[in-house]
């Protein structure tokens, strides 16, 4: 015999076929808003490291967007000639060759969750968007860290392996440097922690329902 359930217990199918509070809708529009124009609009920076010296006093900077990488190159890249590091190009990022897409088809996600009111869409788009830029973000360490430890031997400067930082502040020998997200990251946090804000405020309302 099998059991009717109880009352005030969630049915996990029923939760997913419940149609989303109007507002949370509107919430998951917002996400999209900021996501989809990424693909054709990449103009702001998702982040950036700006780099200061007594012989740089003006400071150098670069600076990542979603599709290339900009700033000071020149300098940067005549500076890390003579210390044996790799010059830093747009293709050192193979990201760049898809990286605006994908926050489109997230924008996408989102926008269709939000249109077809459903929340399967809109959890499984969010769990993507999650895992990319874990990845992402995996990504950028990692290159970081080959940037300073793949150096020339030949190099005119001898320099010790070195990692440049991730987030916040590092001093490398007479260099400070600061690495931040930009722009574009925070908007891109705000997609992101729309999710588990809409998920609060649901079950919130949930449990007042009850």
């Amino acid at each position: 015999m099998v059991r009717p359930p109880q009352r005030g217990h969630m049915n996990f199918r029923s939760f997913w076929s419940e149609p989303l509070v109007p507002w949370h809708r509107r919430l998951i529009f917002v996400a999209a808003i900021v996501l989809l124009p990424v693909l054709f609009v990449p103009s702001l920076p998702v982040w950036q490291m700006s780099l200061f010296a007594p012989q740089y006093p003006e400071g150098m900077r670069i600076v990542i967007y979603p599709n290339t990488i900009k700033g000071d190159l020149d300098k940067v890249n005549t500076l890390n000639h003579y210390v044996g590091m790799h010059a830093i190009t747009p293709h050192d990022f193979k990201e760049f060759a898809y990286l605006p897409l994908s926050l489109t088809l997230f924008g996408l996600m989102a926008l269709m969750a939000a249109l077809a009111n459903r929340r399967d869409v809109a959890l499984i788009g969010w769990l993507a968007f999650t895992l990319f830029a874990a990845v992402m973000f995996k990504d950028y360490a990692d290159w970081l860290y080959r940037y300073g430890h793949d150096l020339d031997p030949r190099a005119a400067l001898k320099l010790d392996a070195f990692t440049p930082p991730l987030i916040g502040f590092k001093k490398m020998a007479n260099f400070r440097v600061w690495s931040m997200p930009a722009a574009g990251s925070y908007l891109l946090g705000v997609a992101w922690l729309l999710g588990p804000v809409i998920a609060l405020l649901d079950l919130v309302a949930r449990r007042k329902a009850r």
